[in-house]
C-alpha cells in the first residue's frame, strides 16, 4: 500500500479502537500496530481483492470531503465513524464495514488482546482415542517429480469431493494421482497466527468476495485437504426433499439412493452428534432459546468423534481430530495405491480429439504433467469452472460458472449477564430447523475472536467495551437456501477470475425474518441486547424490537452478510441445454472428462455441504471405475 493508505488506514484504526480501558488501542504509541499486519494480507490476495481493497481505503478518504478523513482531529473522525457507521449512505456503509473488518481482524490477532478478554483455545478430546485406520501423509512425499507421470485416473483437488474420488477409484484397483495447488500442512505446524494461517490455508489470503450488494465475504480452502481442513466439521446429510427435486426435475435418477454413501462416511469419518454434556454454553443458550419458543432443535453431528473443545477449526484442528482429508480419505487412497501432489497448479486439460487425456501443471520446480485415462475436477466451485473457462472447453451450453449459490450467512450476536466463553466449547454445536420450509438453517456458531470482532456494533469507546466483554457474548448463525438469488464465476479478459452475486429482495426479506427468530431465540434464552446484522438496527433487547425487525422492508443493502459454500457452477442434468455435465458426471461434451465437487449441485441445498458432496463424488467415482475396469 502507498504511504496515503497507510496514513488513511491508521487514522481509521485510532478512531475505531481509541486508547482507554483495559485493552490497549490501535495504531497507539503503545498499542496494537494493525497496519502492517494489513499489508501482509492484502499481499496476498487476488488482484480484484487487492484493488478493490486499496478503492475502498481511497474512497473512504474522501467521505468527509472537502476535508480528507486522514486530516480531521481524532474527536471529528470519531464522531464521523459514529454516523457513517450507525445510518449514512449504502456506499458509506459499505466502506466502512470493509475497513472495520480488516482493523478488527487485525486488532483481534494480537496476543495481548487476546489475553486481556482471556481468550483461551484448548482442544482436548473426551474418552479414548480411536486409531487412525492408515498411516498418515508425509509432507515429503507429496512432491511433484520433475517431468511428469501417467495414471488411470488423475482428480484435479484434494477437498471434500477430489478426496472422495482417490478413495473410491485406488480401492478399485486403478492408479490414481490428485494434483492439488496448495501445500500439505497439519497440526505439526498450523500457526495461531490469523494471517499466517490464512496465507497458508485459504485462497486469496482468506479474502476471496462475491462482489454485489452487497458484497459477501467467502472463506475457502487452498491446501491439502480443501476447505475440509478449515472448516467447523458439521455433517448434515441432504435433506430428502431437495434429492427428490434433483431427481424429478433435473433427472437424477440416483440422487435418492445416497444412503449407504452417507452411512459408510458417518462410519469413517467418525461422525458423531455433539454431546450436549460438552457443547458448552453458547450451545446451551441456543438450545434453551428455541426452546423457549417451540422451535425445533437437536446437536450437530460433526466428523471430530469425542473432540470437544475445539476453538481452533478455521486455522486447523490443533489435533488434527476432525477428520479432515488430509487426515482421513486421503490417507485411505494412498494406502491403496494413489499418490498426491501438493503445490501443483492446474493450467490446463489436455485433450486428444474430444477426449481428456491429462492435465498439465505448474510447479515450483517447473512445469509437471499427468497423463491418464479419464480427468476428474474437482477443484470446487470456484476452481474448476475457473480452470475450464481460462481454457475455452466444454461449454456448449454457456452454463460453466453460472448458477453459483452461496448460503448467504449473517452472525446474530447477543450479550448476556453471564460469562458464555464460546471459545471453551464446540465452535459448531447446535442446530434449528423449525423454518427449513423457508429455506433458513440456524447454527450455535461461536465465532472466533479475531474473526468474530467486526460483527460487534459501533465504533470508538463504545466499540471497545464491546470487544472486553466478548466472552458474554452468545452467537447464532443464520443460513439461507437461496431461491431466487444467484452469482456467477467469470474470467475478465485480464485473465482474473471474477465472483459475482446478486442477492434477491425475496430471499434479503428471508434473511431478515431468520434474525428476527434468532433474536427471538437470544432473548427468551435471557440475553439482554441482541445485535441484529441489518442497517438500522444496532441493537435490539426486548419484544417490541423483534416486532419492529419483523415488520421492517429489509433490502438487500441492509445486510451484512458472510457465505461458506459455493455450489451450482458445473450443474449436473440430463437436459444438455442447461447443465454442465451429466447425471454420471461426465461432461456433455467432452469425453472422459469428470467433474466430482459442489459444482455439480442442481440447486441451493440448505445445509453445510460436505458430507453430501462426498457422497455425490463416491457415486460419480464408483460409475467411473466400472467403466475404466
Amino acid at each position: 500500500m502507498f504511504r496515503h493508505e497507510q496514513g488513511t488506514l491508521r487514522a481509521f484504526a485510532q478512531a475505531l479502537i481509541p486508547e482507554g480501558g483495559k485493552l490497549p488501542g490501535a495504531e497507539t504509541p503503545d498499542g496494537v500496530a494493525v497496519v502492517s499486519q494489513l499489508e501482509r494480507v492484502v499481499a496476498t490476495a487476488g488482484p480484484r481483492v487487492r484493488i478493490a481493497t486499496r478503492l475502498a481505503i481511497n474512497a473512504f478518504e474522501w467521505t468527509t470531503f472537502p476535508r480528507r478523513f486522514s486530516r480531521l482531529p481524532l474527536e471529528r473522525r470519531a464522531q464521523h465513524l459514529d454516523r457513517i457507521g450507525a445510518g449514512g449512505s449504502r456506499i458509506g456503509r459499505e466502506l466502512f464495514s470493509v475497513l472495520k473488518g480488516l482493523t478488527s481482524l487485525a486488532y483481534g490477532n494480537d496476543p495481548s488482546v487476546q489475553e486481556g478478554v482471556g481468550v483461551k483455545l484448548s482442544c482436548e478430546r473426551a474418552g479414548e482415542t480411536r486409531p487412525s485406520p492408515v498411516p498418515p501423509l508425509r509432507a515429503g512425499a507429496l512432491e511433484p517429480p520433475q517431468g511428469g507421470e501417467s495414471c488411470d485416473v488423475v482428480i484435479v483437488g484434494s477437498g471434500a469431493g477430489g478426496a472422495a474420488v482417490a478413495r473410491v477409484v485406488a480401492e478399485a484397483g486403478l492408479d490414481a494421482i490428485v494434483v492439488e495447488q496448495g501445500d500439505y500442512h497439519d497440526a505439526s505446524d498450523y500457526s495461531t497466527d490469523v494471517f499466517e494461517s490464512a496465507d497458508a490455508l485459504y485462497r486469496d489470503g482468506g479474502l476471496t468476495v462475491c462482489e454485489g450488494t452487497p458484497a459477501i465475504p467467502m472463506p475457502i480452502g487452498q491446501c491439502v485437504g480443501g476447505t475440509t481442513v478449515i472448516n467447523s466439521g458439521t455433517c448434515f446429510h441432504a435433506p430428502g426433499d431437495v434429492l427428490v427435486r434433483w431427481r424429478d426435475e433435473h433427472g437424477i435418477d440416483w440422487a435418492t439412493d445416497l444412503d449407504r454413501h452417507f452411512e459408510q462416511l458417518d462410519r469413517d469419518l467418525d461422525v458423531r452428534p455433539v454431546d450436549p454434556a460438552t457443547a458448552g454454553r453458547n450451545a446451551q443458550l441456543c438450545r434453551a432459546g428455541a426452546e423457549a419458543i417451540g422451535a425445533s432443535n437437536g446437536p450437530i453431528a460433526r466428523n471430530a468423534g469425542n473432540v470437544i473443545c475445539c476453538g481452533s477449526c478455521p486455522s486447523g484442528c490443533a489435533l488434527d481430530a476432525k477428520q479432515a482429508m488430509h487426515v482421513s480419505e486421503l490417507p485411505r487412497a494412498v494406502a491403496a495405491g494413489a499418490r498426491i501432489r501438493a503445490g501443483a497448479k492446474v493450467d490446463r486439460v489436455c485433450f486428444e480429439g474430444r477426449r481428456a487425456t491429462g492435465v498439465r501443471c505448474t510447479t515450483a520446480a517447473g512445469p509437471y504433467e499427468v497423463s491418464a485415462k479419464a480427468v476428474v475436477l474437482a477443484a470446487g466451485a470456484l476452481g474448476t469452472p475457473e480452470l475450464l473457462l481460462r481454457q475455452g472447453v466444454a461449454d456448449l451450453s454457456g452454463q460453466i460458472g453460472r448458477n453459483l449459490r452461496v448460503h448467504p450467512a449473517t452472525w446474530v450476536g447477543a450479550r448476556y449477564e453471564e460469562p458464555v466463553h464460546g471459545w471453551d466449547g464446540v465452535m459448531q454445536s447446535w442446530y434449528v430447523d423449525e423454518w427449513h420450509d423457508r429455506g433458513l438453517f440456524l447454527e450455535a456458531t461461536f465465532t472466533p475472536f479475531a474473526f468474530g470482532l467486526h460483527w460487534l456494533p459501533g465504533s470508538g469507546q463504545a466499540f471497545k467495551r464491546q470487544i472486553e466483554d466478548y466472552g458474554d457474548i452468545g452467537i447464532v448463525g443464520v443460513h439461507m437456501s437461496e431461491r431466487e438469488s444467484g452469482g456467477r464465476v467469470s474470467v475478465t479478459h485480464g485473465g482474473h477470475t471474477r465472483i459475482s452475486y446478486r442477492l434477491a429482495s425475496h430471499d434479503a426479506r428471508q434473511i431478515g425474518f431468520g434474525i428476527a427468530r434468532a433474536a427471538e431465540m437470544h432473548l427468551a434464552a435471557g440475553a439482554t441486547e441482541v445485535f441484529p446484522q441489518i442497517a438500522g438496527f444496532p441493537s435490539i433487547s426486548s419484544a417490541a424490537g423483534v416486532g419492529a425487525l419483523d415488520g421492517a422492508a429489509v433490502a438487500p443493502a441492509d445486510l451484512h452478510l458472510q457465505a461458506f459454500h459455493p455450489l451450482g457452477t458445473m450443474r449436473m442434468g440430463a437436459d444438455r441445454s442447461t447443465s454442465v455435465v451429466a447425471p454420471n458426471g461426465e461432461s456433455h461434451e467432452l469425453e472422459r472428462l469428470y467433474v466430482a465437487d459442489a459444482g455439480i449441485f442442481p440447486t441451493s441445498l440448505g445445509v453445510n455441504p460436505m458430507i453430501t458432496i462426498m457422497a455425490c463424488a463416491r457415486h460419480v467415482a464408483t460409475r467411473l471405475a466400472e467403466r475404466l475396469s
